[in-house]
């Protein structure tokens, strides 16, 4: 996962203007095929002991495996690893074996040629300092005390286990863990744990189905363990927590049996795995993984009721954030079915994991919260993908084989947003019945498999009797999205409504016209009528009986379709569709009625009607956005309504409007709401806001506003952000005490953003950047690396240079040699 919260990036909830005319292209990198592999692992056990201090593994691990073709020998992945010995295990005992590394192979000769099928066991000795995969996090509040955590997507767990690193094999496996006081180990699958009378304990864990190998996991650390009610009467729940943070466990992930049940009733298939265990770790590598039967969580998920629902880091720019605390934890649980059930083959076919994580998570809101939620989270999610489109002129196929590293596939829009949108589009097109037939047959066929989308669209064909070829040509195998422009004349003497679509969206590789279905609803005093239509061609006409002028003409109101909408409209009927069309044509009405009359006389009172109405929090929220468009002085005082608001996020989008006023009441305004409002969120917030509203503000005040507590830091940040937008040198004595490792990762990212924007040649900062780019928390070193790049910081290319060869973690070795690219391109310029 979720893991663009693994990588968080957030919807905007400003209008999309249209591509038409802008270049947009495929993305480049090398082609990506499944991983040929010589031996088919049935079973993995390792062994492990810690060295804390050192950050060092010693390990035993033990395959058994056949080989797919004779053999004399076979090689694993092994990353950095210092290998002392390998035998052969046999009921006779076992017998050494001569062996070599290469590079990050492992070559193991097995003394003489064995067949195909016949059961092999190896046992390897080794030990490592790994640099990736596995992570050792001081516990700050506990001194000499550690976190040990994994994370093996795009290949990372060959850093410090010796194995066939891809995701085209599933086997058992065996964690077998040994730690001192006050240390326990979590894990997959069932534990049986062995007291040694000195205070050491073995924590072994037993997964007998098959996964694949980077859903492997090991915690430790002081956790204390809450247990939830079992999910359908016998699956064990529970959740894991630093020490004396289990109320906030208890809180946080309160409904997690409830999503169990809901999703194994919804898929028509039960949750396959022995339990269900939830951890929340400082620093966690990315925002959250979902090992097989155990999910790691950065401890930003970890709250009281005061918080805000986000998982986190904060979001100071948006009303309404995908990543919510509880969609987190339903798209980690999500993945047990669709990731760790079925698996992607290789990472080219990764939105059969994501995107269906980030689907069902839509899924359960619409459960939990109404039908209502699963709308502003696919207008979130669609807002996401068309500001990345806009901004990167970026489109490619769900499926796609072109790529650099992991993250450029894995943590994109594409991935987690784009997809979950094209599963609800062929929702609405097949209706529920077929649809979750669908995925139940679909995972039936598949269970414990690696799977391609061609397996996805074979079981809806068989599960339906339809022919799916149109729709994943478009929307799998082919990339982009329609841009329809629409227009209607009314006939009266006919009595009919003459509805002219064109597709104006760019022709270029990958994206040509579209095929689709696209409800239009027509309203008359009379009542409303819905129609589906098929689009297929560059421009149609559709004709429509229609008794009197219409009040509205909706084009796809409901929000079924993955597409932008250029439809001009009088400002009455624009008013009209903005309170009464379905949830998503009406947030696309407030948005064109703002953005097109920000001047009438008539769009105002249309606005604040709506904040003073009994209409759903979304709507109200961003029609308090939207004041922030009309920017006049009527505008700025109805904003006060929004204030007025019971829900902190409809006030949230109130603060968000007033930053772009920029006069002294909103920033008074401000100022009070940052005292006063009772929601840490709404008041962090106007932090942010009243320093891009005033980057003048007296720096005192925001000062005295670090010091303040709430959840995940959320003071400390909203202070270094404005710091950021300030970008005064005299802040740097402000901002470097935040950098230090006893503060949370994003409060290190933000401030280290903060000090780059305000004295971007201080060599302080560079030093601490270079600092921070081997044994910081994942997030930070990524970022750190990339800093060194963007501040062209000459004294980090040999530091930069050792990264780039010996880091085992494919992401940052590309993210350092971009790096040294920009620093090495100045260098030269300045000769």
């Amino acid at each position: 996962m979720n893991h663009f919260v693994r990588y968080f990036i957030f919807c905007t909830v400003l209008f999309i203007f249209p591509l038409s005319g802008v270049s947009q292209r495929l993305p480049e990198g090398d082609y990506h095929v499944d991983r040929e592999r010589s031996i088919d692992v049935l079973h993995y056990r390792a062994d492990l002991r810690f060295s804390f201090a050192e950050r060092r593994l010693t390990g035993n691990a033990t395959l058994r495996f056949v080989p797919l073709s004779e053999t004399t020998a076979f090689s694993l992945d092994a990353i950095r690893l210092e290998v002392a010995s390998v035998k052969l295990v046999s009921i006779d005992g076992s017998a050494p074996l001569n062996f070599k590394t290469e590079d990050s192979d492992l070559l193991i000769e097995l003394g003489r040629t064995y067949p195909v099928d016949e059961t092999l066991t190896v046992e390897i000795a080794y030990s490592c300092q790994p640099n990736a995969g596995l992570y050792f996090q001081t516990d700050s509040p506990r001194s000499g005390q550690f976190f040990i955590h994994t994370y093996g997507e795009g290949g990372l767990h060959a850093n410090w286990l010796p194995i066939y690193n891809d995701v085209n094999d599933k086997f058992s496996t065996e964690m077998v863990v040994t730690l001192p006081p006050p240390y326990v180990a979590i894990s997959n699958g069932d534990l049986e744990v062995a007291d040694h009378g000195n205070g050491e304990r073995t924590y072994h864990w037993s997964q007998r189905r098959p996964h694949s190998n980077y859903l492997i996991s090991v915690y430790v650390g002081e956790f204390e363990k809450g247990e939830l009610p079992p999910a359908l009467g016998s699956i064990p729940v529970a959740y894991w927590v630093p020490k004396g943070r289990s109320q906030e466990g208890a809180f946080a992930f309160r409904n997690t049996t409830k999503m169990v049940e809901f999703f194994s009733t919804r898929l028509n298939y039960r949750y396959p795995w022995e339990k269900y265990d939830q951890i929340a770790v400082p620093d966690y590598a990315i925002g959250a993984m979902e090992h097989t039967s155990v999910t790691g969580h950065r401890s930003s998920v970890l709250r009281d009721a005061s918080a805000p629902l986000e998982f986190g880091p904060p979001d100071f720019d948006h009303y309404h954030s995908f990543w919510t605390a509880e969609g987190t934890i339903s798209h980690e649980l999500a993945h047990h079915w669709f990731g760790n059930t079925t698996t992607c083959r290789n990472l080219s076919y990764i939105w059969l994991n994501e995107s269906f994580a980030s689907y069902l998570q839509m899924l359960w809101d619409e459960e939990s919260l109404g039908e209502a939620q699963l709308q502003m989270d696919r207008q979130a999610a669609l807002d996401h993908y068309l500001t990345y489109v806009k901004n990167e002129n970026v489109i490619r196929p769900l499926e796609y084989h072109y790529f650099e590293k992991p993250d450029d596939i894995y943590n994109e829009e594409h991935t987690y947003f784009k997809g979950a949108i094209v599963l609800h589009m062929l929702r609405t097109i097949l209706g529920d019945a077929d649809f979750f037939r669908g995925l139940s047959l679909f995972l039936h066929e598949h269970e414990f498999a690696s799977v391609v989308s061609t397996d996805l669209k074979i079981a809806f064909e068989e599960a339906t009797g339809k022919n799916l070829d149109w729709f994943f040509d478009d929307w799998v195998y082919g990339a982009g999205h329609p841009i329809f422009k629409v227009r209607y004349d009314y006939l009266e003497q006919q009595k009919l409504v003459d509805l002219s679509v064109v597709q104006i969206q760019p022709v270029v590789e990958g994206q040509d016209e579209f095929t689709l279905p696209v409800e239009i609803t027509i309203t008359t005093s009379k009542g409303s009528r819905h129609q589906i239509v098929w689009v297929e061609d560059h421009e149609q006409h559709f004709v429509f009986k229609a008794d009197e002028e219409p009040l509205m003409v909706s084009f796809d109101g409901r929000g079924a379709l993955v597409a932008e909408l250029v439809f001009e409209k009088t400002i009455d009927e624009l008013i009209y569709q903005s309170k009464n069309d379905a949830l998503p044509g009406r947030i696309w009405a407030l948005r064109q009625l703002a953005g097109d009359y920000p001047t009438s006389a008539k769009a105002l009172p249309a606005i604040t009607d709506i904040l003073s109405g009994n209409n759903y929090w979304g709507v109200q929220a961003e029609a308090a956005l939207q004041l922030g468009t009309l920017r006049t002085t009527a505008a700025e005082e109805e904003i006060r309504t929004a204030l007025k608001s019971s829900d902190y996020r409809v006030r949230k989008a109130a603060v968000l409007a007033l930053a772009k006023f920029g006069t002294a009441t909103a920033e008074a305004t401000l100022r009070d709401l940052i005292e006063k409002d009772p929601h840490s969120d709404v008041a962090a917030t106007a932090v942010v806001a009243l320093a891009r509203a005033n980057a003048e503000t007296d720096v005192t005040f925001f000062r005295k506003q670090s010091k303040r507590t709430a959840w995940y830091d959320e003071f400390t940040i909203a202070v270094l952000e404005a710091f950021k937008i300030i970008g005064q040198k005299k802040l740097v004595s402000d901002i470097g005490p935040f950098v230090g490792e006893e503060h949370n990762q994003q409060v290190r990212i933000s401030a280290f953003e903060a000090w780059k924007r305000c004295a971007p040649a201080d060599p302080q900062l560079h030093k601490k950047l270079m600092e921070n780019v081997e044994a910081a928390p994942y997030g930070l070193q990524k970022r750190a690396i990339e800093m060194l790049g963007e501040l062209y910081v000459s004294d980090g290319r040999s530091l930069l240079d050792r990264i780039a060869n010996q880091s085992g973690d494919d992401n940052i070795r590309v993210l350092a040699k971009k790096s040294l690219e920009k620093i090495h391109r100045l260098d030269e310029a300045a000769r």
